[in-house]
């Protein structure tokens, strides 16, 4: 039972198995070490005490590794894989843990930031176009225009020139239904990066026709619709675009938060980040996992109840601090931003509130 949003993780009581592993699958012994890879990992969770449905689970997780030399990521309980992520580049290092909790934060740090966007690939046909929202569900549509001639024509006549009117008007149809229809997924997944390929002239007259409903986009070269073999390396790019608006973002973001911090909009440390997700007044929580390491924090039967020191005694559970806040924040609705040593936050954990 895949799920479709890490919020979704907060419904399952675990224990949860939380794998990260390198792949590798153009080599010609690729399949032999992708078994002992996952030979190793169901070796490690048997041993930590993993049932077996959870080990059976994880195997049907590692079994389709994504293409070429990348990273893998597989979430699993008893019920079955509740994710299994193909990842743009390897872990670090190869994570296995069974815990109470799932572990979010190598997924968090790996995966394109969660920044809703769109992706058209067009020609003077139509598009192939995709939306994804901030929770990561994934919208896919295709525009066709049906009407032909679909070729401009040579020659200098009366019957000639009117063909080609008719081409180009086709074209500019074609043109204003794929703008028209961008849109409306990026109203639907609340999208303001809209990211436009395909062949230079359609993407060209796609781009003004977004600026006449108040739309901009990035252009990416070197993609057409017919080449599939193509998509691998067009979702590598739009990785790097989302991860450059990310980056933007949290310069912005951390730009702000001293002045935040001064109108006590902001909170760092874990006494009060604990206690503003306890709230629900986290928007945006910031976590370093390298300085959090395995701190620990007090757990109730809410996720959002965390607190640094013990809750009343018999209403909670010490949890692994680096677990216990993400899931707390998805609970809550917050974004969650991972940090890597700069700004360096006190106990690893910072948070930008809703209100005081």
């Amino acid at each position: 039972m895949t799920i479709s949003g890490l919020r979704e993780l907060t419904e399952h009581p675990g224990p949860f198995a939380s794998v990260y592993i390198e792949t590798v699958s153009d080599t010609e012994d690729a399949a032999h070490q992708q078994r002992l890879r996952s030979r190793a990992v169901r070796e490690t969770l048997d041993e930590d005490g993993a049932d077996g449905a959870v080990l059976d689970a994880v195997d049907r997780g590692l079994s389709d590794p994504p293409p070429g030399h990348a990273g893998q990521a597989v979430i699993a309980d008893a019920d079955g894989v509740l994710l299994t992520e193909a990842l743009t580049e390897p872990p670090a290092r190869t994570t296995v843990r069974l815990s109470d909790m799932p572990y979010l934060l190598p997924l968090l740090q790996l995966r394109p930031p969660a920044l809703a966007h769109v992706v058209a690939v067009v020609d003077d046909r139509g598009a192939d176009l995709y939306s994804v929202d901030a929770d990561g569900h994934r919208t896919d549509v295709r525009t066709e225009e049906a009407h032909h001639p679909e070729h401009k024509v040579r020659g200098g006549g009366w019957s000639h020139r009117s063909m080609q009117s008719r081409v180009e008007e086709t074209v500019r149809r074609a043109i204003d239904a794929t703008a028209e229809e961008v849109v409306r997924l990026a109203d639907a997944a609340g999208a303001e990066l809209i990211v436009v390929a395909g062949e230079i002239s359609a993407r060209t007259a796609l781009v003004g026709a977004l600026a006449s409903h108040h739309r901009q986009a990035v252009q990416l070269d070197g993609f057409t619709r017919q080449a599939n073999e193509d998509r691998a390396e067009l979702d590598r790019r739009v990785g790097e675009v989302l991860r450059d608006r990310a980056r933007s973002r949290f310069r912005d973001l951390m730009d702000g938060f001293e002045q935040r911090r001064a109108h006590e909009l902001a909170v760092q440390g874990l006494p009060g980040v604990a206690a503003a997700l306890t709230e629900r007044n986290v928007e945006t929580l910031l976590i370093d996992p390298t300085v959090i390491g395995d701190r620990a924090v007090h757990v109730g039967a809410d996720p959002t109840a965390v607190q640094a020191a013990d809750l009343p005694p018999g209403h909670s559970v010490v949890r692994r601090a680096d677990e216990a806040l993400p899931l707390a924040a998805l609970a809550a609705g917050s974004d969650i931003v991972t940090v890597d040593r700069d700004p360096v936050l006190t106990d690893g954990v910072a948070a930008l509130l809703r209100h005081r």
